[in-house]
């Protein structure tokens, strides 16, 4: 027998097993009763059967005769087989005369003897005074005159029947304890079987708790259990991914930090101990401290931006402005990284005047982390194209680039908090996160398609509804 390791196991063993007890008791009640009523009641109608045919025919024509010679009459004219033995009583209970010639001086008061004598037939199962042995017998009034003069009474012995029906119990009630004892061993097996996989969930989730996401659970099987299981699975990946991101994002911000830090602190150390009237060499330092400055301050709006986006605590500003004007500021913004660079950029329409209600200042935001993406992954003599057009009741706004693309495998993330793939660039990996984020909030979406080595277009949809006005280049 398998050891169950909670209450839980039991309980369901044993509602099984009462189930199945129920089951078995009614069925054994079903069996005596069949028993019982195939074996005695067999005989009981045999005995009916024969004393009815006799008594209706000595009742209807031997009518007028007394007692001793109505039950002489009876006696010689009727076939009684040997296993059964016919009596005729008068209504004291004694018998005048039977077919085995065997007489006592007992008194009948059976059950039967007495139905009888009320006028109609009575049967009774039990033990023959004189010999012990069990007994059925059925009596029948007998009539003289319209009255009652004695009774016709057929005993028989069932003594052997009862041994055959006490084994047939007996096997029927084996049968069941077998069945029970069964039922309990696979009930048992059976909550094991739910119980085990339950409790190997349980422990990958502990361990899960604990911070051990390398754990996974084993399907067991194809059930609701073996879903939980793949379920659990899918929750440590993606958990186990999570952290592995967070680590890497708090790599990349120490590094993002320390760097202007070292840089400032640097230049700083040299500024206070150099000769100040170096006017140049004092120049250049405060220089690359500001720019160092701004790249700190940079990086810390990025991340209060995130969080704001995170915490669903930013409002839009919406109004009308003009998609074309704000891609041609941020394009001019670049102007000067493109031309070090040496990036061609180009700016297409197939829509002109298009004037979109939105938040501007997010939007500037979100381009700005596209065009400066663009040109973070853009070899020289790259190109940078902004395309702007209607499509499907939507504004369509795709920047597309000639850099080294992007892996598949992380083309489904890089939209993610803290992700930058197998980037060794500067960056938080905020910006396509909080892009991603600010278009949602304007019920649009972001398309990314790439190919390494020929590089990435990023599509932002942005419905229109009613707050747009165009003018389309025909």
């Amino acid at each position: 027998m398998f050891r169950l390791r909670n209450s839980i196991g039991l309980k369901l063993t044993l509602n099984f097993t009462l189930v199945i007890l129920v089951t078995i008791l009614i069925f054994e009640g079903i069996m005596t009763f069949g028993i019982h009523e195939y074996y005695y009641g067999n005989v009981e109608q045999v005995l009916f059967d024969r004393i009815n045919i006799a008594v209706e025919f000595y009742n209807g024509y031997i009518k007028d005769t007394n007692l001793r010679s109505k039950s002489k009459l009876i006696l010689e004219n009727s076939s009684v087989p040997n296993y059964l033995e016919l009596q005729i009583l008068d209504l004291s209970g004694k018998v005048i005369d039977t077919s085995s010639r065997i007489y006592n001086q007992q008194i009948v008061n059976t059950e039967d003897f007495n139905l009888s004598k009320t006028g109609v037939v009575g049967v009774w199962r039990g033990k023959n005074p004189p010999t012990g042995e069990l007994v059925m017998a059925v009596s029948a009034p007998l009539f003289s005159d319209g009255r009652i003069v004695g009774i016709a009474r057929y005993i028989t012995s069932i003594q052997e029947l009862d041994s055959v029906v006490k084994r047939l119990m007996v096997y029927s009630y084996t049968i069941g304890l077998l069945v029970l004892i069964a039922a309990l061993y696979l009930s048992t097996l059976l909550a094991k079987n739910i119980i085990d996989p339950i409790y190997e969930l349980k422990a990958v989730a502990d361990n899960i708790a604990l911070g051990h996401f390398h754990v996974r659970a084993k399907r067991r099987s194809n059930d609701e259990l073996g879903e939980l299981a793949d379920t659990l699975n899918y929750m440590s990946e993606e958990i186990e991914k999570s952290e592995q991101v967070k680590n890497e994002f708090i790599s990349s911000i120490s590094h993002e930090i320390r760097t202007p830090l070292t840089s400032i602190k640097g230049w700083s150390e040299t500024i206070l101990t150099g000769d100040l009237s170096n006017t140049s060499e004092t120049q250049l330092g405060l220089q690359i401290i500001s720019s160092e400055t701004e790249r700190l301050s940079d990086l810390l709006e990025d991340l209060l931006d995130f969080s704001r986006l995170d915490a669903n605590i930013i409002r839009l500003k919406k109004e009308h402005f003009s998609i074309e004007d704000l891609c041609e500021d941020v394009l001019r913004q670049y102007l000067q990284r493109f031309k070090k660079k040496n990036v061609t950029t180009q700016l297409k329409k197939t829509a002109y005047g298009i004037s979109i209600w939105a938040d501007r200042n997010r939007l500037r935001q979100v381009l700005i982390n596209l065009v400066d993406n663009s040109l973070k992954f853009t070899p020289e003599a790259g190109t940078i194209e902004i395309k702007l057009d209607l499509d499907k009741g939507y504004l369509r706004m795709i920047v597309t680039d000639t850099g080294v693309g992007i892996h598949k495998k992380d083309i489904n993330y890089v939209t993610e908090s803290f992700y930058k793939g197998d980037s060794k660039l500067s960056g938080t990996g905020l910006g396509l996160s909080i892009s991603r984020k600010i278009i949602e909030m304007h019920d649009g979406y972001i398309d990314i398609q790439s190919e390494i080595g020929k590089g990435t277009s990023v599509g932002v949809y942005i419905p229109l509804g009613t707050h747009v006005e165009t003018s389309l280049d025909l």
